[in-house]
């Protein structure tokens, strides 16, 4: 068991160990797209900043061509070190939004932009040099629109993580999804049917059906030997239940033993009075009457035989084998070892059976057992006589046929009535039941695939009625 548990552990424990490693993969994955897109972001602020300080470059360059304001040319001098300052401090960062010769352009054309800008502080109060005007607005609509691009490019990037973040979301999502299900198949394939089968087995041992789990149904090779020491159980718990099977008869036997008794006392008393007759008067009785008290003594002998091979037939321990049986033999047969006990308590026998009934599938003695626990508790039921009613009939739809064994008893009480066929369960004074008899029985009609019920009420008598399925096609047990 602990060599079973271990496989099971280390097969769950590698399952689980797959689905994290899974989820650390994508994880790291996740965590390095989102880890670049965040630098990307840093990297558009740098390429915002430059752009929105080279717009305000180009405000002050306007306002000192329009106002030649030397303050404007100031403001636009301070603007450009910012921005170069800016630059060299993210230059390695920077070097991401551009071609590798791009930045190096980028400096130049800051620098001459620059130059021009204190070239024309240095003529100051004479007016600019001619052409530096053109010069510098070309210059920094060149410098805009580097900047610009990068922004751009870097934004069209950060877009492009974006979708692969949703892309990789998507997948992981349906890679989850697939495992997911995977896990739970194969957890399912190792617990879940094995589990069901012990439980569908364990249904049918509680209504008497005793069929071992088939071994090589399973796919979990873990719980094969689980699954053998379970059809061992079952086997013992069929031995079990045939010992008590058995030992119901023999219970069953020993009380009626008295009654068989008085029935075998009847033939062995004439068959004794015949033979001390014919002993007494051979030499004077003529050929023909001799040879009827001879008739005599071997009718009496035939009719002890009969009761002690009904009592052995009953008694005797075999192996059940299903087979067509007609209901009303059964129940005939099975009066036949009790009819001198009810004679002895005053209980008249009402047999009402209609004609043509069909033919179940059954184990012959298992149904006489059945029929005997029934007919000892009617008349346990009614001490001071009465009348045993029973009644065979088919049910509306023809597929079981149904028996009726009612007495004229006290009837059961009703809170007893819900445990009758538990096991030893019983009302009978101590040392007079053991409380088997109806657990037996129930456990035998299940067998066959049939069900009992009783109903009573007290002092009304109770009626037990048996259900069983018509013949099918091949008698086996249900």
């Amino acid at each position: 068991m602990k060599k079973i548990t271990f496989k099971i552990r280390r097969k769950i424990m590698l399952a689980f160990l797959f689905c994290f490693l899974s989820v650390l993969v994508f994880a790291v994955f996740s965590f390095q797209v989102h880890r670049e897109i965040g630098n990307r972001l840093r990297l558009v602020e740098v390429a915002d900043d430059i752009v929105n300080n080279i717009l305000e470059i180009r405000r002050f360059e306007k306002n000192f061509f329009l106002y030649k304001h030397t303050t404007s040319l100031d403001e636009a001098l301070s603007y450009v070190n910012g921005v170069k300052t800016l630059f060299l401090k993210h230059e390695q960062d920077m070097a991401k939004l551009h071609q590798q010769d791009s930045g190096a352009r980028f400096l130049r054309t800051l620098n001459s932009y620059k130059d021009i800008l204190s070239d024309i502080k240095a003529t100051l109060p004479q007016p600019p040099p001619p052409g530096s005007e053109e010069s510098l607005r070309t210059i920094g609509q060149e410098l805009l629109d580097m900047a610009a691009g990068w922004a751009k490019m870097e934004r069209t990037k950060i877009d492009q993580l974006f979708r692969r973040a949703f892309f990789l979301f998507t997948i992981s999502m349906f890679f989850f999804g697939v495992l997911g299900i995977v896990v739970t198949f194969y957890i399912s394939r190792l617990f879940t049917q094995p589990l069901i089968q012990m439980q569908q087995a364990m249904e049918k041992i509680a209504h008497g059906d005793f069929t071992p789990i088939q071994e090589d149904h399973s796919r979990s090779e873990e719980f094969r030997p689980l699954f053998r020491a379970f059809n061992r159980m079952i086997d013992e718990l069929e031995q079990r239940q045939e010992q008590l099977v058995q030992a119901r008869k023999i219970s069953a036997l020993g009380t009626f033993t008295s009654g068989i008794a008085h029935e075998l006392n009847n033939p062995v008393n004439n068959i004794v009075l015949t033979a001390e007759a014919l002993k007494e008067d051979l030499g004077t009785v003529d050929h023909e009457e001799a040879l009827g008290m001879i008739q005599d003594i071997i009718i009496q002998s035939e009719r002890a035989s009969e009761i002690i091979r009904n009592l052995l037939d009953f008694s005797r321990s075999e192996r059940p084998e299903m087979i067509s049986v007609a209901i009303p033999s059964v129940i005939t047969d099975t009066l036949k070892l009790v009819r001198n006990q009810l004679l002895l308590s005053g209980v008249e026998e009402d047999i009402q059976c209609d004609a043509d009934l069909p033919k179940i599938c059954g184990e012959y003695k298992s149904l006489q057992q059945v029929f005997l626990n029934l007919f000892i508790n009617a008349v346990h039921a009614m001490p001071q006589g009465g009348v045993l009613t029973i009644k065979c009939y088919a049910s509306d739809d023809a597929k079981a046929i149904r028996v009726d064994v009612k007495d004229s008893g006290e009837g059961i009480d009703p809170k007893d009535l819900p445990h009758i066929f538990d096991p030893f369960f019983t009302t009978k004074e101590v040392g007079k039941g053991t409380g088997l008899g109806l657990s037996v029985t129930y456990s035998i009609v299940r067998k066959h695939g049939g069900t009992i019920e009783a109903h009573s009420e007290k002092g009304m008598g109770a009626v037990f009625t048996v259900s069983l399925p018509s013949e099918r096609e091949s008698c086996v047990f249900a």
